[in-house]
Formats: structure tokens, sequence, C-alpha cells
């Protein structure tokens, strides 16, 4: 009795420090609407999910609809970013605000799509099990549902989480639109990377953010790693005073494709891999620009129509 006692306390305790995180998320982040517990009435396990041609039809669809005149593997670059982007929201902020990782493998997530005619879709994800592991001391037992690891174990398992969450999705797409499967991990990790990156602006710690997504990223092996994907700062000074700054920001340097640019009237992001780095830093610093106010650079030409993903 006491050993069951021991991990039911063990999993309340883990439950406990989950629903912390999460709820620091929400402040911020509408999406997705985290739960923990058992399966619920609306949800659909995510390795069901990811198998229902219906859904993926109807999730291509959606970003077709979006953008008229994409293709089969525009509208599977734009869904995987998406979710990837849903996904890794949910592993930046727990993992930057209380250095904790939930356990992301597809058996234990659930998933629930609200998909109104127009606005933004409403996705609920619910951990089945509060498994997690942190890099942060304490009292807790080797057999505990918190199972404290040093730091690139904390890597190391989102990692892993998000490969094996990403892999059957990745999987069935390529086999639906003949997106190649390396193309897509890219997409995943720009947009894991932009997740930690906006997490890491908000919770002010947005230097440790980059670090930490590039090392998670990155690891030797790892289908996530591609050697494009980067960060990079963009100042913005005083033309009549060099030395005095007026507006300075991060951004996250793509290593995939979105494929805009083959959807008629597309164009290349401001962030593409496509994009030569003086060129991305000379659109990017006329958005910025012309978001402040400011007069354009005397040899700025004109740069088009800015994408939606251009300043992510």
């Amino acid at each position: 009795m006491n050993g069951r006692t021991d991990d039911r306390e063990n999993t309340n305790a883990a439950a406990r420090k989950l629903r912390v995180a999460f709820g620091v998320m929400a402040q911020h982040w509408p999406l997705p609407e985290v739960e923990i517990g058992p399966m619920a009435p609306g949800f659909m396990p995510v390795p069901s999910l990811l198998a229902d041609d219906r859904f993926l039809a109807a999730m291509l669809a959606r970003q077709q609809a979006g953008t008229p005149g994409l293709d089969a593997k525009g509208a599977a670059a734009y869904f995987i970013s998406e979710y990837a982007g849903v996904l890794g929201i949910a592993a930046a902020s727990p993992y930057l605000s209380h250095c904790l990782v939930p356990a992301f493998v597809p058996e234990n997530c659930a998933l629930a799509f609200e998909l109104p005619a127009e606005g933004r879709p409403k996705v609920r994800l619910r951990l089945l099990d509060p498994r997690c592991v942190t890099d942060r001391g304490g009292n807790s037992r080797r057999s505990s549902s918190c199972r404290p690891v040093d730091r690139e174990g904390l890597r190391s398992e989102l990692r892993e989480g998000l490969e094996a969450h990403m892999e059957p999705l990745i999987h069935r797409l390529h086999g639906r639109t003949g997106l190649p499967w390396q193309a897509m991990w890219r997409l995943v990790s720009d947009s894991v990377a932009a997740r930690f990156l906006e997490a890491g602006r908000q919770f002010g710690c947005e230097e440790s953010a980059q670090a930490e997504a590039l090392a998670i990223l990155k690891g030797p092996g790892s289908p996530l790693a591609n050697r494009q994907l980067h960060f990079f700062e963009i100042v913005v000074r005083d033309e009549a005073s060099p030395r005095r700054i007026i507006a300075r920001r991060s951004f996250r340097a793509r290593g995939g494709c979105c494929r805009f640019y083959t959807a008629p009237g597309g164009s290349y992001c401001s962030t593409c891999v496509l994009v030569s780095p003086h060129e991305r830093r000379r659109r990017i610093e006329a958005q910025m620009r012309y978001r402040l106010g400011l007069p354009p650079l005397v040899d700025t030409a004109p740069t088009g129509a800015a994408h939606p993903k251009d300043l992510s």
C-alpha cells in the first residue's frame, strides 16, 4: 500500500508542477490549452488522430483555403510549421519558466480541435500522464513522476520527445504529398526555435533561450539538426548619429522553406533559407524602420509585400 500511495503522491506532485508551468504559459499564449489527466470526451489520442486521413485532408484543405493556389507540398509545409509551432510553445514555455519537460511522446498526448469557419482554430492538448523531467534539485526520488536530470538530460528529453511526436506526422505527410521528410524536419526546427525566441523574449531570458534552443535542436544525429538554423540580431541606428541605437531585435534565421513563393503571388519570406544573409538583413531592417515610422535607408530598394512570417 505504501508503494502505491507514494506513486500516487509522486504523480499528483508532478501534475501540480506542470499545471503551474502551463498556467504561466496560458497568461501569454492562448493556444494550445493544456490539460493533464486521463482521456476525456472530445479528445482523440495523437497516434489515432495522425492516422486519420479525414483529419489530414481537412488540415491541408484549410491551409490551401488560406492561400489560394497553394499546392499539396505547400499545404504540408504550412501545416507542419503550424503544428510544430503549437507543440513548440507547449515545450518552450515550461522549459524556460520552470525547467520542466513533459512527456511529449504521441502515446502520452491527446488533442481536441475546433475549426471555426473564420478565425483561429481552438487547440487543446491533453497530457495523459504527468511524468516529466527537471534539472532543478529537490527531494524527488528516482521513482518520482518528476525525474531529476542534469541540463544535458533535460535537453535530450525534450529533443527526443519532439522527434517522437513529430515523426508519425512527417511520415504521413510525406506519403500523402511527396514533400521530402528532410524539408519537414527543417520546418519543425524553425517553428520550435521561433517559439523559444518568443518565450525567451516574454520571460526576459532571450539569450539563454536562444542558446537552449540551438543546443536542443542541433543535437548530433538528430533529424532536427541543420546547419542553416541560427539566430541573429538587427540593430537600427540613427543615420544622423550612428552611435545612437534606436532599436535592436533578435530573429531566427530559417533552415527550411515554407514554399510560400510557389503560390500565386507568393514570394520569399525575409528570413527564408533561400534569401541571402545580406538581403535578409536589408529586408528586415527596412521593415523595422517602416514599423518605427523611420525613413528608409538611402540604399534600400522597395522590398515588396511582407509575408506574415517575415518578422518571426
